[in-house]
């Protein structure tokens, strides 16, 4: 009886011995399923990468040097009017300190270098350009246009278009107080553009006379001298600030309507 007993248990403890080797592997061949798991996460950093870097180059608008509005270009009227979009809709945008040959009205041509004015602006600021309108002291002129200098990136540097238009030639460049803040940068360009013999002041026998509306005789006609960048009847009847829109316009003697009341030159200083 006690031998077939100890050859049963030994029976038995070969047969747990020999079970044990086949759930031992079983844990190694999971581990590996187990590490593919990490595998494609490194890939999201570099998603995460991507995108800061493009939306880092989109804003052109930070730019410490300007103080301005932000616009896109819609068209280009002439040689220094432009239509472009801002925040607060389309508006017609005048640059300042410049002025361009014209068009020409019925029954006129146009002036000497006007398509290839109108191009050089097209040039610098096609449709879709985005720019920096910078106001001087006026708002607007007589006709509603937004008076602005134009800047645009190029090269990594901000340009002033009015003074590129008045250095190629494009423009020439023209005082209209009281919006003068880069006036003298403006007559500089000029004289190289003058040196250089560049666009109209190589292309058109007298470039200085170019810009004959400004001011036209026609339109002229009727207002009072003592003040030359608006058209202002002579008195009677006698006009206040209140009853004209411009604010801080040149003002010479005898200034007949009293638009000048501290004597510096400069109607309606206020209000």
């Amino acid at each position: 009886m006690t031998m077939p007993r100890w050859i049963v248990l030994l029976a038995l403890l070969l047969v747990a011995c020999r079970a044990a080797p086949s759930t031992s592997p079983t844990t190694p061949a999971h581990q590996p399923t187990g590490m593919l798991t990490p595998v494609s996460s490194p890939r999201l950093p570099a998603t995460a990468t991507a995108t800061p870097a493009r939306s880092a180059r989109a804003p052109m608008t930070a730019t410490p040097a300007i103080t301005g509005e932000t616009a896109q270009v819609v068209t280009v009227i002439d040689g220094d009017t432009l239509t472009v979009r801002t925040a607060s809709g389309e508006a017609v945008v005048r640059l300042i300190g410049i002025d361009a040959p014209e068009r020409g009205t019925a029954g006129q041509s146009a002036e000497c270098y006007f398509e290839e004015a109108t191009a050089t602006l097209r040039l610098l600021t096609p449709p879709g350009t985005i720019v920096i309108l910078e106001r001087d002291l006026s708002e607007t002129d007589r006709y509603g246009r937004l008076l602005r200098y134009v800047w645009i990136e190029q090269d990594g540097r901000w340009l002033l278009v009015n003074e590129e238009l008045v250095r190629r030639g494009a423009a020439v460049a023209r005082r209209y107080p009281p919006d003068v803040r880069y006036a003298d940068r403006l007559e500089a360009a000029q004289r190289q553009a003058q040196r250089e013999r560049r666009g109209l002041w190589d292309a058109c026998t007298a470039p200085s006379q170019s810009p004959a509306p400004l001011p036209a005789p026609s339109p002229r006609s009727g207002c009072d001298p003592s003040y030359p960048d608006l058209c202002l009847p002579p008195p009677p009847p006698d006009l206040d600030c209140r009853d004209i829109p411009q604010r801080r316009f040149r003002v010479l003697p005898p200034d007949p309507h009293r638009l000048d009341a501290d004597g510096d030159g400069i109607g309606c200083e206020s209000g």
